[in-house]
């Protein structure tokens, strides 16, 4: 769960390192969108987001995530951040770094999920 906008880079950062795919998958909405790499098509649902996420923890990653802006207005908030991340793929270690841009919206409870998210975003 998500408390607050600004959390939620340390929360997704913290199930994404312990390679947690359910605790990953409940920080997005049912219909939510990830971006799963450059000019890729967009993942759309968990389990879309669920098989990505799988097959790209096989390669033993490790992302460090930092909040650069947040925008916040009502039920809606825009996340931007910087990351850079480590790990094993088939050819080797990799290292790959780049900039988010979350859209997150805030749920019934007050809590906060991710609609869009895009670690491949330009702005």
């Amino acid at each position: 769960m998500i408390d607050s906008p600004a959390q939620a880079d340390e929360t997704w950062m913290a199930r994404f390192n312990a390679a947690d795919t359910d605790g990953l998958l409940a920080l997005y909405e049912p219909d939510g969108l990830l971006v799963g790499e450059p000019g890729g098509k967009p993942l759309v649902g968990h389990d879309a987001i669920r098989q990505f996420a799988e097959t790209f923890f096989a390669m033993s990653p490790r992302i460090d995530l930092r909040t650069a802006a947040i925008l916040e207005r009502d039920t809606d908030a825009l996340t931007y951040s910087t990351w850079t991340m480590t790990g094993n793929g088939p050819e080797g270690p990799f290292e790959m770094e780049g900039r988010a841009t979350v859209l997150l919206r805030k749920q019934a409870d007050g809590s906060w999920l991710i609609a869009v998210d895009d670690p491949w975003s330009q702005g």
